[in-house]
C-alpha cells in the first residue's frame, strides 16, 4: 500500500483516495467483466454500489441514456433488484474485491430511509458493507414528490433516521444534489443529523429535445446531466463547503467530491479544494482504465512533489501552492 495515496473516511481506511461513483459500477457486474479487473481493484479504494431500495424497481422507461456535448443525460430511475437479493446475489461477489464496499440507497419516505438502513445492518453479518451513501436527491412521494435534498430539515431528518438504525457501525456518507440555491445549508444539515461525511455533486437536472421529431429524447423528459461539462460545478461546490462549514475546513466531516473527472488534474482540483476522496463516473463509461491511469499519475505526482494526498486536501484556500502538474 502506497501510504501516500492512503486517506480515511470516518473509521473506513481507503489505500487510494478513488472511489467508483453510484450508478456507473452496477452492484458488481461490470468490474467482473473487465480483463484489466485485479488492476482496477488494486487502483481503488472503494467500491460504491449502485443505489439500492427496499424493494426491486424496474426504473424509468426507455430511453434513458442520451450524448449531450461534453456529457451524457441519463434517467435509469434507480433501477435495482431490492436489497433482499442484493445481498443474496451481489454481495458475496463483492466479498471478493477485498475493498470497502459502500451502499447507496434510495426511498421515498424518511420512515423507508431508516427500514432499508436497518435492513442493511441485519443482512451485512460478515460486516462487508462498511458504509451507506444516502441519495438524498430522490422524491419524496410523501410530500408531493420534491427532491428530499433540496430541504435542509428533511436532509436533517433522513440522516438521523438512518444514523438511529445503524448507530456507529456503519460510516454514513450524505450525497448532496447541486440542484439547489446554496449547497452549504444543505451539508450543514446533514452534518446536523449526524453524516460522517458529505459526497458531491450528483447530477444536474437537464433535457434534450429531438429538433426533427420535437419531442423530449428521454422517456422520462428529463434526466441527470454528468460529465466534463459539470465538473466546475463540483469544484466549486466542494470548495463552498469545504471554506463555508467549519467541521469540513477541520476535516472532521470528509468530503467526497465527484463529477467530471477525467484524468489525474481532474482529480486533484477536487482535493484542492477540499475533498478527501473522489469519485468517477462517466468517464469510465468511455475509458475501461480510467482507474489505474489516475492512480498510477496520482502515485507519479506525489512522489516527485513529496506529497501526500491528506496533506493537499483543502489546500487551494489561501495556501501558497506551486507543484510539479501531473
Amino acid at each position: 500500500m502506497n501510504k501516500n495515496l492512503r486517506v480515511r473516511i470516518k473509521n473506513v481506511v481507503l489505500k487510494t483516495p478513488l472511489l467508483t461513483s453510484s450508478g456507473t459500477s452496477g452492484s458488481r457486474d461490470e468490474i467482473n467483466l473487465m480483463q484489466n479487473r485485479n488492476k482496477i481493484l488494486a487502483s481503488l479504494g472503494a467500491f460504491v454500489t449502485k443505489g439500492v431500495s427496499i424493494n426491486e424497481s424496474l426504473g424509468n422507461k426507455e430511453p434513458r441514456i442520451v450524448e449531450v456535448r461534453s456529457g451524457i443525460l441519463n434517467s435509469i430511475g434507480l433501477q435495482n433488484k431490492g436489497v433482499r437479493k442484493f445481498f443474496e446475489e451481489d454481495v458475496p461477489e463483492l466479498r471478493k474485491y477485498e475493498l470497502p464496499v459502500v451502499v447507496n440507497i434510495s426511498a421515498s419516505s424518511v420512515s423507508e430511509f431508516g427500514e432499508l438502513s436497518e435492513r442493511i445492518l441485519n443482512y451485512n453479518t460478515h460486516s462487508i458493507i462498511k458504509g451507506i451513501e444516502i441519495n438524498v436527491s430522490c422524491p419524496n412521494i410523501k410530500k408531493g414528490g420534491a427532491a428530499f435534498g433540496a430541504d435542509p430539515l428533511l436532509v436533517e431528518q433522513v440522516v438521523k433516521e438512518v444514523k438511529s438504525k445503524v448507530h456507529d457501525s456503519l460510516c454514513i456518507i450524505t450525497k448532496l444534489s447541486p440542484n439547489v440555491t446554496d449547497i452549504t445549508q444543505i451539508g450543514k444539515a446533514a452534518i446536523n443529523g449526524g453524516t460522517d461525511a458529505l459526497s458531491m455533486i450528483n447530477t444536474l437536472r437537464g433535457m434534450a429535445i429531438d429538433v426533427h421529431s420535437g419531442m423530449p429524447v428521454l422517456g422520462n423528459q428529463i434526466g441527470g446531466l454528468s460529465g466534463p461539462c459539470i465538473k466546475p460545478v463540483g469544484v466549486y461546490m466542494v470548495f463552498e463547503c469545504f471554506r463555508k462549514i467549519p467541521e469540513c475546513s477541520r476535516k472532521e466531516i470528509p468530503i467526497v467530491g465527484i463529477g467530471g473527472i477525467s484524468n489525474c488534474s481532474d482529480a486533484l482540483e477536487y482535493i484542492l479544494a477540499g475533498a478527501t476522496a473522489v469519485g468517477i463516473g462517466t468517464q469510465w463509461f468511455i475509458n475501461n482504465t480510467i482507474f489505474e491511469d489516475i492512480h498510477k499519475d496520482l502515485a507519479t505526482y506525489l512522489r516527485k512533489n513529496n506529497e501526500t494526498i491528506e496533506n493537499l486536501i483543502g489546500k487551494a484556500h489561501g495556501h501558497s501552492f506551486k507543484k510539479n502538474p501531473c
